[in-house]
């Protein structure tokens, strides 16, 4: 079993996840390679009672679930902020956040509860064979209102959900490796007869709302359709499992995976080598996405010099990160009996450019650099300076305290400017900017040589000052 030390666990904790405190990342250390891919990819196993305890004491639509009428975006965004920074089960968020961008739906066009119960699908096939998945959001009510899946009909097919599909969803225009186009013009045109008549109803009872998948046969197209060069009565479902088994299909996939948990991805003949290796074991393992990302995460290519911090944060990452690896708390508040919420989280990572449930179209967001800029920068430093500036403790919201902040100082500047680096990342930064930071805790504020003292005052002052010139470090920036 390979080992794993501490800054390696940090890499797989915040890739795999948001980020942990000391005590998680050292129990993750302690498992080796495979035992701590494992032990957060068999998330079902870890008990996540209090997660589901605070869920419903603080949000109103859960028991029964309602219908959209009342529910809105603030609640489901809320909702799902409550769950990244609360769950026990970092990974089932971290891949429900991973679908939720490869298929972008978003609240611009579709009913808040659709946005829902689609949230709810994908992390329950988050893991499972890519066909199951893809067949179920395809099914799902927001994407076929998404992509006008509704208007599909007999004669006059809508050509939208056919296109995405394939350019999207599952291979893109032209093979990652070889460059090759994966479709033509004309397997849009069959491939949309094949989705014809696909509907969804809505069942009310007793408060409670569910939305049923159905073909209406009427508008089905139930004649031969030439798709890939085969001719056959293909049906939707037939489509699915076509598409799903080209080993185009299993490119895009490593390739948006890595983009997302590992490294961006170059067309260097090494980086195509490296498609191709996990390609084939999704092709050999029945297109499990468990095995595929357990084979992705135990790899020397997650592990390498290459991987660490080379992915710019998402704002979500960010966000959630920063209270998760402080200890800090994020208190959602309820809306039961007219009780008072917090959309601080969800305003904040809107504001930095990624707005959970409204992805800016159907590609997603743009990674990376995309989430570079004059304004989403200063949105970040925001952010971090409510963050450590906020003290109330009794309204909801978000804040850390000074018993948890004292927690992590030590003695002397040079060690309690370590250990934020360390609790914070672990950052590697250089000498003159821990030079900079120790030389901050050691002046008044009249900028004359003070001597520090590790007690209540100047964790409230220094400290989280400290923490917040952190925060908008360039390092800190990337994950």
């Amino acid at each position: 079993m390979a080992s794993l030390d501490y800054d390696g666990a940090a890499h797989l904790f915040r890739r795999m996840g948001f980020g942990g405190n000391t005590d998680e990342i050292d129990d993750l250390a302690s498992r080796g390679r495979e035992g701590a891919v494992d032990y957060l990819i068999g998330y079902n196993q870890i008990d996540n009672s209090a997660l589901d305890s605070l869920l419903l004491q603080s949000f109103d639509f859960l028991t029964p679930p309602v219908d959209n009428n009342q529910l809105n975006n603030g609640e489901i965004r809320r909702w799902w902020f409550t769950r990244l920074v609360h769950s026990k089960r970092q990974f089932e968020e971290k891949m429900t956040l991973f679908w939720h961008n490869h298929f972008a739906t978003s609240s611009s066009k579709v009913q808040d509860f659709l946005m829902y119960n689609q949230n709810l699908t994908l992390r329950q096939y988050a893991l499972d064979r890519f066909d199951t998945l893809l067949l179920k959001v395809a099914q799902d009510p927001a994407m076929l209102v998404w992509l006008d899946g509704t208007t599909n009909v007999l004669g006059a097919s809508n050509e939208n959900f056919g296109r995405e599909l394939q350019e999207l969803f599952t291979m893109g225009i032209n093979d990652v490796v070889t460059g090759q186009p994966n479709y033509t013009e004309q397997d849009v045109k069959e491939i949309a007869r094949a989705f014809t008549g696909w509907r969804f109803n809505t069942v009310r009872q007793g408060g409670a709302v569910t939305y049923n998948f159905f073909i209406q046969a009427n508008q089905h197209d139930n004649t031969a359709k030439t798709i890939y060069g085969q001719t056959l009565n293909f049906s939707g479902e037939d489509v699915i499992t076509l598409v799903s088994a080209r080993q185009a299909t299993a490119r895009y996939l490593v390739w948006k995976l890595f983009n997302f948990f590992v490294y961006p991805m170059t067309t260097s003949s090494a980086d195509k080598a490296t498609i191709d290796k996990f390609a084939t074991i999704y092709l050999n393992n029945n297109h499990s996405i468990k095995t595929l990302v357990r084979a992705i995460f135990t790899s020397d290519e997650f592990f390498s010099e290459r991987a660490f911090f080379s992915l710019v944060k998402q704002p979500v990452e960010l966000v959630v990160g920063a209270i998760r690896m402080l200890g800090g708390v994020y208190n959602p508040g309820s809306n039961i009996n007219g009780g008072r919420t917090s959309n601080t989280l969800s305003t904040s990572s809107r504001n930095q450019g990624q707005d959970l449930f409204g992805p800016p179209d159907v590609a997603g967001w743009d990674f990376n650099l995309g989430w570079v800029s004059t304004a989403t920068m200063l949105e970040r430093f925001n952010f971090a300076n409510t963050y450590v500036n906020n003290r109330n403790t009794t309204n909801p919201g978000i804040f850390v305290t000074n018993d948890q902040l004292k927690s992590i100082t030590k003695g002397s500047t040079k060690k309690t400017v370590k250990r934020f680096f360390t609790r914070l990342g672990p950052l590697d930064v250089g000498g003159d900017t821990r030079k900079m930071l120790q030389t901050y805790l050691e002046t008044g504020d009249n900028g004359q040589p003070v001597t520090y003292v590790n007690d209540d005052a100047s964790v409230d002052k220094k400290i989280r000052g400290l923490v917040h010139q952190i925060m908008c470090l360039p390092e800190f920036q990337l994950n």
